[in-house]
């Protein structure tokens, strides 16, 4: 079990690993068994999006709260925070450039080595296929067939997921130097 330092983070996925666990015992006994395994593989790349989401604006909210923003700047924060969405990567890398002043392609080097590359591409597959399933087309014979993706890519992609979120709960600030970095954590 993966510990994060956030204990909001810590409740939202041990939840998320309960529904994924469900998810995963899932059993085909009937042919409508078949379209509902495909609702929910769809629909753990949805709540997975919801938990990297939730989680990069809960952990950038609170590194602000901790550096001291004012009630009025952290309005502000909120009202920039709501419009993060589809959290790809670069936006997650934008996002915490933007807010933190840290780059966190720092992760990926020594000595940190946090996360790869890989971690990064999974991360966005995860994001890519929930954007592909909850967009609707107007085509009938797309709405229960869009995602190409099984129980098994998901738990590939998921590791790399995880891996940057921990390097993101990871991050502390320093009121001495006035900056954040991440004592990113191992699994």
């Amino acid at each position: 079990m993966i510990n994060f330092r956030h204990s909001d983070i810590q409740l939202y996925y041990a939840s998320f690993m309960r529904d994924m666990s469900n998810i995963q015992s899932f059993q085909l006994r009937d042919p409508n068994d078949v379209k509902i395994r495909a609702i929910l593989n769809t629909d753990i790349y949805t709540k997975a999006t919801r938990f990297l989401e939730a989680s990069i604006k809960h952990i950038i909210y609170n590194c602000l709260i901790i550096k001291g923003l004012t009630d009025i700047e952290l309005g502000d924060l909120s009202i920039r925070l709501k419009s993060f969405n589809n959290p790809e990567y670069s936006k997650i890398k934008q996002l915490v450039l933007g807010e933190l002043s840290l780059d966190i392609d720092s992760g990926l080097r020594p000595p940190i080595n946090a996360f790869s590359g890989r971690d990064k591409t999974n991360l966005d597959q995860i994001v890519l296929n929930r954007h592909r399933n909850v967009h609707a087309s107007e085509d009938s014979t797309t709405w229960f067939s869009t995602n190409n993706k099984s129980l098994l890519d998901f738990n590939n992609e998921f590791e790399g997921l995880i891996n940057i979120l921990l390097f993101m709960d990871g991050i502390t600030y320093d009121g001495t130097n006035f900056v954040f970095s991440s004592q990113t954590q191992t699994q």
